[in-house]
């Protein structure tokens, strides 16, 4: 959880926060469906590129949180959720640093 909200909030410093409320090609006010790392965040179902998954909403609620640093509101997430979250999460940094991060998979995130 620590790790995955570093993450978030680190991009944010380097203006590449995710939008996690408004549709990130059209403006459309959320909730959305879906979630594109490729655009930078949540995207609403006629501006999705084909294959954007579509994370529960307490996902995007929850990597909200992480994003605000909002630790009493992520002590009551499944660990589904905090799971479904990191693999976005990943892919969110993966893309905009334009490499993978090797160090990863090392990191020990369990439940």
């Amino acid at each position: 959880m620590v790790l995955d909200s570093y993450l978030l909030r680190s991009l944010s410093v380097a203006g590449y926060a995710p939008d996690l409320a408004d549709c990130v090609k059209c403006g459309t006010p959320g909730p959305h469906p879906g979630f594109s790392p490729s655009l930078g965040g949540v995207v609403c179902a006629n501006c999705q590129p084909p294959g954007t998954p579509h994370p529960n909403p307490e996902t995007i609620e929850y990597m909200a949180a992480l994003l605000a640093g909002d630790w009493q509101t992520t002590r009551t997430v499944p660990p589904v959720r905090i799971r479904e979250a990191a693999g976005l999460i990943s892919a969110f940094v993966s893309w905009h640093m334009e490499r993978g991060l090797r160090s990863l998979p090392l990191m020990d995130r369990q439940d």
